[in-house]
């Protein structure tokens, strides 16, 4: 019986994570307040539809930009890693390997 829920789970998992990931989170507009609602940079503030997962999960968490200290501490950590992997698996990013949400 535990084995048959395992494998439901894993399936569930696989099935529904594509969805979460798809839903652009709540938060994703201060990102496009400075960074253009395409993310691909406005006036001083650069492109971010490039970046690693890491890179986006880092600006936001322990390599934060002076400009964005106040919004990214903010956020909680559960909202950094679900913006930055959506920015991440967004569609111009659709070369990329996928990557988990910590």
């Amino acid at each position: 019986m535990k084995s048959r829920l395992r494998i439901i789970a894993v399936v569930c998992a696989f099935l529904f994570a594509p969805m979460a990931i798809a839903q652009q989170p709540p938060l994703l507009k201060k990102c496009q307040a400075c960074h253009g609602k395409q993310l691909t940079g406005k006036k001083k503030s650069p492109s971010i539809v490039d970046f690693s997962y890491e890179e986006l999960y880092a600006s936001l968490t322990t390599d934060v930009p002076k400009k964005m200290k106040r919004i990214a501490s903010k956020l909680t950590d559960k909202q950094k890693s679900e913006i930055s992997a959506y920015i991440f698996n967004s569609e111009d990013s659709s070369e990329r390997q996928p990557t988990h949400i910590f």
